[in-house]
């Protein structure tokens, strides 16, 4: 492969089971797959040479409600299946860690608990695996070679002293960056404190510079149960059977995006690490090995409730000049209200957020002003700052104590 093109391999099995409950024939499937598609792109000692210690990402972005369906978190047989693989290919440890979630910054929890609440622990370990909580561990601050905003930045020790990192996301929209594949699935490798920073329009930027010093050697995507609709947590499961393998980070977003039918570069994430030079968005200068990605293609439900006007005759949303990230928190709130039954049920409640945000002529009750550039207007309510407000859970908390009595 020369530097100006990338490859990038998708590989379709045949499974019958779920990542709840599975066989070893299931099992068997899932690792022929991931061991087809790493052999396509050039095989594990290409990716990661004679590696003794690998550290393995996944996706847990949070324990998922139970509708989502496997639709959130990567899937048990991927994760085992793979650190099986690394054992069986000789490397010594295989640490299996994420960071902890802005959602759990306030909560004793995190990922170590997450892990074990949905049964990965078990099935990590079975595996020979070990899992880490990057929240237990040390951060170093590292230099950023032409970072943008930062000139240091802080990287969990396990990936600086590991000879190998894999990162193995979901499949999935995504209610702030349009999808979450490889490049997004980067947020959990921040710390829970750096999580928080620059999670707004700037937030490419903050992708791009972790690439620039933690590029993953490879980036194996969990496509089986695939998430659509209002991702990263309220998805609905999207049955699509797949493993998709690229050591080029930026290439697998751009071709995971065109399998959801999005244009890579309607993805500002992936646009930005191809003009930066992370890697290659430009489908043209992809080699697509396996399946094509016209053959598996679906059109994807993307969440169009990010901006949440409309979205509820309950929750009354007044925006000035907000940006998405923040909008997408009172989306998310709505929608995870709507999962909890609670929605239908509230008093009305009106939202004011951004910039010079209009002021209706109504006078309500209930008033909530939401996100740090609307602090300063003149209409009274319950201040929720934050830029953007996180975690939306928040909100959700604030809004319920407005439920109408029975």
């Amino acid at each position: 492969m020369s530097s100006d093109r990338a490859t990038v391999s998708i590989v379709k099995g045949a499974l019958f089971e779920s990542p709840f409950e599975y066989s070893e024939k299931d099992l068997r499937t899932v690792r022929e797959m991931i061991e087809r598609s790493l052999d396509l792109i050039g095989g594990l000692r290409q990716a990661i040479g004679s590696a003794g210690t690998v550290v393995v990402k996944p996706n847990l972005v949070e324990v998922p409600f139970e509708g989502t369906a496997g639709s959130v978190v990567t899937d048990a047989r991927v994760l085992e299946a793979l650190v099986g693989i690394l054992k069986d290919y000789g490397v010594k440890r295989v640490l299996v860690a994420e960071g902890k979630s802005v959602n759990l910054k306030h909560v004793e929890s995190g990922p170590r608990q997450a892990f074990e609440a949905l049964g990965l622990g078990d099935v990590i370990r079975r595996a020979g695996g070990e899992i880490l909580g990057w929240d237990e561990g040390e951060f170093v601050a590292v230099d950023v070679p032409g970072g943008e905003l930062y000139r240091t930045i802080n990287v969990p020790r396990s990936i600086l002293d590991a000879d190998a990192f894999i990162s193995v996301p979901k499949l999935k929209t995504h209610c702030q960056t349009e999808v979450t594949v490889g490049m997004k699935s980067m947020q959990g490798v921040f710390s829970v404190d750096d999580k928080v920073n620059f999670h707004n329009e700037a937030f490419p930027w903050k992708m791009v510079d972790m690439l620039r010093v933690a590029k993953p050697h490879v980036t194996i995507v969990d496509g089986l149960i695939c998430g659509e609709g209002y991702g990263p947590i309220y998805t609905e499961p999207v049955e699509m059977n797949l493993i998709v393998s690229s050591t080029d980070v930026v290439a697998i977003d751009a071709v995971c995006s065109a399998i959801m039918g999005i244009d890579p570069f309607d993805v500002p994430i992936t646009r930005l690490g191809h003009t930066e030079g992370i890697g290659i968005g430009d489908l043209a200068r992809i080699d697509v090995c396996g399946e094509s990605i016209d053959s598996v293609m679906k059109h994807f439900k993307r969440a169009g409730e990010w901006n949440p006007i409309g979205s509820s005759d309950r929750i009354r949303v007044f925006a000035g000049g907000a940006c998405r990230f923040c909008l997408a928190q009172i989306g998310a709130a709505v929608t995870r209200l709507r999962y909890e039954g609670k929605l239908d049920g509230l008093d009305d409640i009106c939202v004011i957020i951004g910039h010079n945000a209009p002021s209706p002529v109504r006078d309500y009750k209930n008033v909530f002003i939401i996100g740090d550039c609307a602090r300063d207007t003149d209409i009274e309510g319950t201040f929720i700052g934050g830029c953007p407000p996180l975690p939306s859970v928040q909100i959700v908390r604030a809004f319920e104590k407005h439920l109408k009595e029975d």
